[in-house]
């Protein structure tokens, strides 16, 4: 394995060099390089193939609204060769669908590399070379037409290089999408004088801030349709002596309850908290189903207005109040509530009107009942409200979309399982991968410990189909014991005044920000660790020299770092897949079942030391103190000290630290190197430090936009960097994550 690696890079590495080229190697491609998209393989031995992974990559970058390169190089690193192909040959293929993983399933596409032009290159050639490097060298691309997959990151780059002004992208004959000029390199203008294709997607088009502030996601329809099938299924329990009605009362424009026929609208409650939603909602829907709710205050958050009124006794459409009250009628509520969530990070300073709904009604009624992080959740107040007022007899039901922490950490809900599924989030054009559950809950209490296996889909044709990838159904746990139970929370008698550090491991500059920690200086003390809440996600990690400025953790100390260190390493958990994000749980459920088992403590320490999630960093503080790095492999750190103690390492481990090495050596012989040495002598480094202070970018000079042009400082260290991470993240997958789940850290 690790032959092949090296090899892998080596041969990326010099041809990259041999181009002069530092490509953009986001997204999982093998490069992007001004107007070039690169396919790298060792050897290319189906061109087709090859080239459908290279035109599934354009397609992403459509539709995430990016540039698109003019010219596409498949690269036969072993042959030396390089197939040049126009993207505009393959502009009909660039605008298609594709679903899944672009490198899979492209042996059955269609024959076209032999119809489509191309250019041979064997740059083992001197003027072959020369060519390929000519080529390089254009900065072209091509505009691209606009549609409903592509409208969403076009209007996000718009916003983001011009105003947050949605009129001004889409609205009227001089909108940017009819007359690019910011996007004016990306597009072709639209050529429709209405909007009515955007319309399912309209409400993610509102400029982030207010994307926020709403919470407004929509519903796939693909989604919606399997929803379907668990509400036709409660329909049809339902007695045959009782009504039904179906409620949402966050319904938007009506997706969930689109494609039902006309008997089943007829059952249907209907209501929003946007006006704007709501004009949509009564044009599309009064007279079909039983009744439309008006909101009366929707920008104020004012929310539920149907229990709102009939909590207060306000006059109310008579039909709503008597199906509601009617322990004859069957309530099933269907909801995909807005998702908005207060407390983290600096979300309530954003707008005037973010977490109006933290002074509604119905939150004050529901933290007399439910205490803790539960009630930070908008989402959470549709779901407590509903049990609370709406569902009363065991024939009721809920049926709702939300990730599935208020069922895994919160104890929100103990009800009846009846069916459910877990969905994409990012395809609510959320900001995001994370999976989402959409779970029937039926008005029986029941407290389970494990919920049965539910079903990942992805979305294929606007229809649902089994995420392969996830490797078959997936079971949620409850998690019951926080990693705060097992802060270190000692203070010592020697304990002094010292410093803080941002989140990225520097000292802490203060510019008026809250500090919830108190800076402590100990010899003892070699690091601060913050993984709170059962949440896997990079705002509930961080670990650097000094204590975090905002809190929510504990120092590390030199006499047990080594027992701590899992709670970290778990925190590093990768949520690379959608499938595996709001799913999974870190907790301390296993009460440190793991500490007699020095093999996975060893592990723990190496991913550490070698892990650029670590943000510890040698610092000469604004104390005149020295806060060595302890917890790398560079000299006689305590984490070296510790290693020599645990089990001997393995060949793979070994490989690691001869990467480890080879990058360690070429960063000392840095400029940078040699400054940090200066204010520092005894300074050690870690992988973060070298990535944040030595492996930087420089400018080359401004492109014809005026926008900067960088590339790395030093290409061979930079090389060595993206391997060793890649290495390290591939160990954390093959040798911890199976003791996680042992050992209950993570559930």
């Amino acid at each position: 394995m690790g032959n092949f690696v090296e090899q892998e890079i080596e041969l990326q590495k010099k041809f990259y060099e041999m181009l002069g080229a530092t490509p953009d190697l986001s997204h999982n491609t093998d490069g992007v390089f001004r107007g070039c998209l690169f396919e790298n393989k060792k050897t290319i031995d189906n061109i087709n193939e090859t080239l459908w992974q290279a035109i599934k990559y354009l397609a992403r970058r459509r539709e995430r609204g990016e540039k698109m390169p003019a010219t596409i190089i498949l690269n036969d690193l072993i042959r030396k060769t390089a197939y040049i192909y126009k993207t505009q040959d393959v502009y009909e293929e660039m605008h298609g669908d594709y679903f899944g993983a672009a490198s899979k399933n492209n042996k059955n596409m269609p024959l076209i590399y032999n119809t489509i032009p191309y250019k041979k290159i064997c740059y083992s050639n001197i003027d072959e070379r020369a060519e390929l490097i000519n080529i390089v060298k254009t900065e072209s691309f091509i505009p691209y037409r606009v549609d409903a997959r592509n409208i969403f990151g076009l209007s996000q780059e718009f916003y983001r290089q011009f105003k947050q002004d949605k009129d001004a992208f889409l609205k009227g004959k001089n909108a940017e999408i009819r007359k690019p000029f910011i996007l004016k390199d990306r597009i072709l203008p639209y050529g429709k004088e209405d909007n009515f294709e955007f319309e399912k997607i309209m409400d993610c088009l509102n400029p982030a801030l207010l994307q926020r502030e709403q919470g407004a996601y929509y519903t796939p329809p693909a989604y919606v349709k399997q929803m379907q099938k668990m509400l036709l299924q409660a329909i049809s329990e339902v007695p045959k002596d009782k009504d039904y009605v179906i409620i949402d009362r966050c319904a938007g424009v009506g997706n969930l309850v689109e494609s039902l026929s006309d008997e089943v609208l007829e059952h249907c409650i209907l209501s929003t908290i946007e006006y704007n939603e709501y004009v949509i909602l009564k044009y599309k829907f009064q007279g079909k189903s039983a009744v439309v709710i008006p909101d009366t205050d929707a920008l104020e958050y004012d929310i539920i207005p149907a229990e709102r009124e009939f909590l207060t006794n306000r006059v109310l459409n008579d039909y709503v109040r008597e199906k509601v009250l009617d322990d004859n009628c069957v309530k099933i509520i269907v909801e995909n509530p807005p998702y908005s969530e207060s407390g983290s990070g600096g979300t309530q300073k954003t707008g005037r009107k973010e977490n109006k709904w933290k002074k509604s009604f119905i939150c004050k009624e529901m933290k007399k009942e439910v205490k803790g992080v539960a009630t930070n959740e908008l989402g959470n107040l549709f779901i407590w409200s509903g049990f609370k007022y709406y569902l009363k007899n065991t024939t009721d039901s809920f049926i709702v979309y939300s990730p599935t922490k208020y069922w895994r950490n919160q104890e929100l809900v103990n009800k009846k399982f009846r069916d459910g599924f877990l969905c994409n989030r990012k395809e609510f054009h959320a900001p995001q991968n994370s999976a989402t559950g959409v779970i029937w809950w039926q008005n029986i209490d029941e407290r389970r410990e494990e919920l049965p296996p539910m079903t990942p889909y992805d979305i294929q044709n606007d229809e649902p189909v089994i995420c392969i990838d996830a490797g078959g159904d997936i079971t949620l746990r409850k998690a019951h014991h926080n990693f705060t139970e097992t802060y270190d929370n000692r203070t010592f008698d020697n304990d002094v005044r010292g410093i803080l550090c941002e989140s990225d491991g520097s000292e802490y500059v203060e510019n008026g920000r809250d500090v919830s920690e108190k800076p402590l200086y100990n010899e003892n003390i070699i690091g601060y660790l913050m993984v709170h809440s059962f949440l896997i996600d990079r705002k509930n990690v961080s670990l650097t020299r000094c204590g975090l400025y905002k809190g929510h953790g504990f120092y590390v100390r030199s006499d047990n770092f080594i027992e701590k260190l899992p709670l970290f390493v778990t925190s590093c958990f990768p949520y690379d897949k959608w499938w595996k994000t709001d799913v999974y749980s870190k907790c301390y459920d296993g009460q440190g079942s793991f500490m007699g088992d020095t093999v996975f403590l060893k592990k723990c320490l190496f991913y550490t030391a070698l892990s650029p999630k670590n943000k510890c960093r040698s610092l000469r503080g604004s104390d005149n103190r020295n806060y060595r790095n302890e917890l790398c492999f560079d000299g006689n750190t305590l984490a070296l000290q510790r290693l020599k103690e645990l089990p001997q390492t393995s060949a793979r481990e070994d490989f690691l630290l001869k990467l480890w090495d080879g990058l360690l050596a070429k960063a000392k012989e840095t400029d940078e190197y040699k400054e940090i040495i200066r204010k520092y002598p005894s300074a050690t480094l870690g992988l973060w430090q070298i990535m944040e202070e030595i492996n930087l970018e420089e400018i080359i000079g401004q492109d014809r936009n005026g926008k900067d042009i960088k590339k790395r400082k030093y290409p061979s260290l930079d090389w060595d960097v993206k391997a060793i991470d890649k290495e390290i993240k591939a160990y954390y997958t093959d040798e911890i994550i199976s003791d996680l789940k042992k050992y209950e850290l993570i559930k």
